[in-house]
């Protein structure tokens, strides 16, 4: 077995030393010695012995080195005359190669055992071929996602944030486990939730406009409105399509933080060409927020048919602001369709609560009731309540939810927290206990004791902000509830150029 083993090692060693050896001696054309014949013999074919293997356990093993050493009547000879003795270079590359090639499969077949006992869903391919490397990175990284989702779902959230950051930090280019992770940390870590959301922005275009969406959300839920404005502004070149949300946003976050500098950045010569189709409702704003009341009503009063479809929300709104809800229900009902369903009704409600209309508000929530009850419906509702609480038809809408017998799911989630903070702001523990009670019987481990102690009055926290990141609201509704409860205000950041 000793022997075995050193011939083993004579043959890693011999295929590049007696190779080496015998190159030289070519390249030096017969004016050297035969490195591997015997010296004392004639150099002729079949006549002459092989020093090289003398020292071999097994001689003959010497033939994997060098073919030309045959087995005669004499014994071991070597078949080439002495000038024909060449080194045989392919025999040894094909010998290390193969080890090589060996070794590799066997820690190739050994992670692969290894990696599928602890549980990562890779296949043999992901090992073998280096240009599948990444992918087990990938695979580990969906592994612990996996994890973190059931420990989550069974209600350990430190565990789940734990498996969660291993996810990230295994595949952090993988764009659902970077978003899952930055939604997770807003509340706790913001600034690394911010650090990822940039991270995303850059390196997912393809996914831009709908990380700009999610992180719009999460900033605006902890009031953050510095950099809201900042991606608001700069969405609203990017993203054509959702430019009248981040109008929407950009006005309403400036007006939070009392700062005009980035509407002025759309009026500058320099601004992109996109943003051009707002000009007149900025002009407008700027009018009002410098106190020239009779010029803005002025504005409010020119056509803004041409503009898009915000702006007209916008002049209608301003025109119940201002006390003037007939002129805005006649252009409510002049644009006809270039204002969806929702913002119609929304305006309606507006309109007949600055009119002190009891009777067509009543009449208009009937409406919105009869049908079987769904979240745009409650998100439109509660919202509207909570600028304007009014006991009665909070009454009527949690009959109708209760007479329904709507399910408490994952998509419902948001219009149950909704319910929940109407009846916070009328005071109404009563109907607030009733949803806290629903969400718990379905297994959701939510809690809403802060919210409540908030709208009590228990608590010396005054932002509302403090609580919205862990409350998964409609988005008009966190308007709504922002515009109430303003609390604190931070300065606006000014924008980048």
């Amino acid at each position: 077995m000793t022997g075995r083993l050193a011939d083993l090692f004579r043959l890693a060693w011999g295929l590049l030393y007696w190779n080496t050896r015998k190159s030289w001696f070519r390249y030096r054309r017969g004016r050297s010695p035969c490195p591997c014949q015997a010296p004392s013999d004639s150099g002729r074919a079949y006549e002459t012995a092989c020093d090289a293997c003398v020292h071999w356990h097994n001689p003959a093993g010497f033939r994997r080195v060098c073919p030309l050493l045959v087995q005669t009547k004499k014994g071991l000879r070597c078949s080439a005359n002495t000038a024909e003795v060449r080194p045989f270079w392919g025999r040894a590359w094909g010998y290390y190669g193969g080890t090589l090639l060996s070794v590799y499969l066997a820690g190739a077949l050994f992670f692969f055992i290894f990696l599928r006992a602890v549980g990562y869903p890779v296949n043999i391919g992901h090992l073998v071929w280096p240009g599948s490397w990444h992918r087990v990175r990938e695979v580990r990284g969906w592994y612990f996602m996996q994890r973190s989702e059931k420990a989550f779902a069974v209600g350990h959230p430190a565990e789940g944030m734990l498996y969660l950051s291993n996810a990230y930090e295994f595949d952090p280019t993988n764009y659902e486990v970077a978003t899952r992770l930055a939604q997770k940390l807003q509340i706790s870590q913001p600034l690394r939730s911010d650090e990822i959301y940039r991270r995303l922005m850059s390196d997912h275009s393809d996914q831009r406009r709908i990380t700009a969406q999610t992180w719009f959300r999460a900033l605006l839920a902890r009031g953050d409105f510095g950099n809201v404005a900042e991606l608001a502004r700069g969405q609203l070149a990017d993203d054509p399509g959702s430019a009248s949300v981040w109008m929407r946003t950009l006005l309403f976050v400036t007006r939070q933080s009392h700062n005009d500098a980035p509407l002025r950045q759309i009026l500058a010569p320099n601004a992109p060409a996109g943003v051009g189709i707002w000009r007149q409702l900025v002009q407008a704003e700027l009018l009002l927020r410098a106190g020239r009341k009779a010029d803005y009503r002025n504005a409010l009063h020119q056509s803004w048919s041409d503009g898009p479809a915000y702006g007209l929300y916008y002049q209608i709104g301003a025109l119940i602001e201002q006390d003037d809800a007939l002129a805005a229900a006649d252009l409510l009902q002049s644009y006809g369709g270039r204002l969806d369903t929702t913002a119609s009704t929304q305006l309606l409600l507006e309109a007949y609560v600055t009119l002190d209309a009891t009777r067509a508000r009543d009449q208009l929530v009937g409406a919105l009731l009869s049908p079987p009850l769904s979240p745009p419906v409650i998100n439109l509702l509660t919202a509207h309540l909570i600028r304007h609480p009014d006991q009665s038809i909070l009454d009527r809408l949690f009959e109708k939810f209760a007479r329904d017998r709507a399910p408490a799911t994952d998509s419902s989630l948001e219009s149950l927290l909704a319910l929940d903070c109407a009846a916070g702001v009328a005071r109404d523990w009563n109907k607030m206990h009733f949803v806290a009670d629903l969400l718990r019987a379905n297994g959701n481990a939510l809690t809403l004791g802060a919210a409540e102690s908030f709208f009590r009055g228990d608590t010396t926290q005054t932002r509302i902000a403090a609580l919205l990141p862990a409350l998964p609201l409609p988005l008009e509704v966190n308007y709504a509830l922002l515009e109430r409860y303003p609390g604190p205000r931070r300065a606006l950041r000014a924008p980048k150029p």
